[in-house]
This record gives structure tokens, C-alpha cells and sequence, in this order.
């Protein structure tokens, strides 16, 4: 395969991620959200992107904690549609013999995404700082040896954790999604159109990916936090030694509130390490995420592709227009009333 990178597409930013059953696709203008339903069509919305106008998202490490938090709510509204879509609804509502409710699906929703950031930072940040406590290295005397152990630690959870999820059927099937958002991103880039060539030729691989960004926010955190140990047993807790469950609750608890400054940092090492690539020390700063990878996609069957072409197909094309939940809901109502409308002619 002798295809070079396109530049220009790769500044236009195509990027995006695998939902239930489906992936999102976005650019600087607009996003697509395709996803397979259960009569095994494809259904879709695309929606603009409206300018941001904070002054933050333009600046260095402030934008990381923009988009990342744009990306959240962004993630956030296509879950809920793929997972409408995709009919998880309607099989949950049947197990528990409830009528389906779009207020009860968002509430629900939102509180599986806070207990999921509670768990994120229990898992991740909590407990491999006390079980390096339960080890019995002194954090204000060797603050060094104690972070570094507890970034081992961490590091050791997070690539566990992949690994134990991996095993489960619906996160195969996501995983493979995200393979082929990938092929299809990583084609695209290399001149490729969504409807030409074999997609198969690329790899599951992409610099650009959020399993990257979340082992350099891993990283990063190793180090800041090091002078987060440093900064509260040598300034806060300079006059005396506390208890020992307070200090660690006050490092703990900076350590938490430096996450957007972690995200920020890590951010920008990412679009360094996409920019120059080529640099050696570059790519040894992202390859332990671009290997983490190999546990975060799977090479994705046809269908799948076939998802992952419409989503690009969509976003490119200029003559499709916005669509939005509610045309995808009144185009349901139109089919559904025409089905019923042909059963009564033919009785």
C-alpha cells in the first residue's frame, strides 16, 4: 500500500468513536450518528457543530479541557440515540414489563454516566493510592519512589481492566466498531473515498484515538501528582504531621481537582504526537497508547464496515442535510402508520 497521507484531510479533523451498535463521525462542521437497528437497516442523524466562541478553546491547554468536555456531552447525546436506535429500550422495557419513557431513558442515562465517573475515579485515582499506602512507602519522604509505585499500580489496573471488559459480548462488538472507525478514518486519510477501495487494507490503528489520550492523562498524572505529594506535606502540612487518613485524603482530593490540568497537558501531547510522528521521541511518547489499542479494537466484521462507510458517506455529503431524533421518530411513525394502513386493506 503506497497511498500517503492527505494533509488537507487531515486537517478537516475527521474523527469520532463507536456507540451501541453504530459509530459517530464528526469534522469541524458537523456530526453523523449511524447505527444499525434491529430490522438490521441503518438509521442515522447529522447534525452542525456550532462555532465556539469561548476564547479557552482556542488556547493551549485550556482547549483540552474544552473539548474534552464538549466531547463529553457530545458522547453523551450519541449514546442516548444509539442506544434508542439500536432498540436496548424496548428490550429492557419488555424484561421489565414498563411501558418505555424517553424522560425515565435520560435520567437513567445521566445517572449511569455519574456512577461511571464516580467508578473512573475510585478505580483509577482512589484505589491505586491506598494500596500504595497499604504497601508502606512513606509518601511525604519519598514522595518520588511512592508516586512512581502508585503510577505502576495504576497503570497495571487500567490495562486490566481492558483487558477483563474485552472478554464480554457487547463490548467485543464495540470494540469492533471502533476497529473499523478507525480503518475507515485511517482510509480516508491515505485519499481513500467512502465508496472506493478496499477498507479492509487499513489498520485498527489510529495516533489520534482516545485509548491513547487516556493512557497519556495515565501518564501525565504519574508526574503531576508527584509534586502534588510534595506541595501538601511540605507547604500544607509543613507545621505538623496530621493524621495519616488526612493527609492522604488531602492529597487525594488536589489530585482530583488537577484532572482538568492533566486532561490539558495530555491534549496537547496528543496533537504533537499526530503533528510530528515521525520524530523517534514522539512516537515513543504515544506508542504504549497505540499498543493499548490492540485491546480496544477488534478487526470489525461487514457490517460493521458497511456502518462505518454510511457514517463517513454521510458527513461528507453536502446535499444531506441536518437530521435530527425527531425526523428519525416522525419517519418511524410514517412507516409504522403505513404498515398498519396496508394490514387493514388487506384484511
Amino acid at each position: 500500500m503506497n497511498r500517503k497521507l492527505d494533509e488537507n484531510r487531515i486537517k478537516e479533523g475527521v474523527g469520532g468513536q463507536a456507540v451501541i451498535e453504530g459509530i459517530m463521525l464528526r469534522n469541524k462542521s458537523h456530526y453523523v450518528v449511524a447505527v444499525r437497528k434491529p430490522d438490521k437497516q441503518i438509521d442515522f442523524i447529522k447534525q452542525s457543530i456550532p462555532e465556539n466562541k469561548n476564547k479557552l478553546s482556542k488556547m493551549p491547554f485550556f482547549r483540552g479541557v474544552v473539548n474534552f468536555i464538549d466531547m463529553m456531552k457530545l458522547g453523551y447525546k450519541t449514546l442516548v440515540f444509539s442506544a434508542n436506535t439500536a432498540g436496548l429500550e424496548e428490550e429492557d422495557a419488555k424484561k421489565e414489563n414498563k411501558p418505555k419513557s424517553e424522560k425515565n431513558d435520560s435520567i437513567a442515562m445521566t445517572l449511569s454516566m455519574l456512577v461511571s465517573l464516580a467508578f473512573a475515579v475510585g478505580l483509577f485515582i482512589a484505589l491505586p493510592y491506598f494500596i500504595t499506602t497499604l504497601i508502606g512507602i512513606n509518601e511525604k519522604e519519598n514522595f518520588v519512589i511512592f508516586n512512581l509505585a502508585r503510577g505502576g499500580i495504576k497503570l497495571a489496573i487500567f490495562v486490566l481492566y481492558l483487558l477483563i471488559i474485552s472478554f464480554y459480548k457487547d463490548i467485543k462488538r464495540v470494540f469492533e466498531y471502533h476497529g473499523a472507525e478507525h480503518m475507515v478514518v485511517n482510509a480516508y486519510e491515505h485519499g481513500l473515498n467512502p465508496d472506493t477501495g478496499n477498507i479492509r487494507e487499513y489498520t485498527t490503528i489510529h495516533p489520534r484515538c482516545g485509548t491513547t489520550f487516556m493512557f497519556l492523562v495515565l501518564t501525565v498524572s504519574i508526574l503531576l501528582y508527584m509534586f502534588t505529594s510534595y506541595f501538601v506535606y511540605t507547604y500544607i502540612y509543613a507545621s505538623y504531621t496530621p493524621p495519616k487518613i488526612v493527609g492522604n485524603l488531602t492529597v487525594l482530593s488536589i489530585n482530583i481537582i488537577l484532572l482538568p490540568i492533566v486532561s490539558g497537558i495530555s491534549y496537547e501531547i496528543l496533537k504533537l504526537g499526530f503533528k510530528f510522528y515521525n520524530f523517534p521521541l514522539m512516537r515513543i511518547a504515544i506508542l504504549p497508547g497505540l499498543l493499548l489499542q490492540k485491546i480496544t479494537t477488534r478487526r470489525p466484521k461487514d457490517d460493521e464496515i458497511e456502518v462505518a462507510l454510511f457514517a463517513l458517506s454521510k458527513l461528507l455529503d453536502n446535499s444531506v442535510g441536518n437530521r435530527t431524533e425527531e425526523d428519525v421518530k416522525n419517519d418511524i411513525n410514517k412507516t409504522e402508520g403505513q404498515s398498519n394502513l396496508e394490514e387493514k386493506l388487506c384484511v
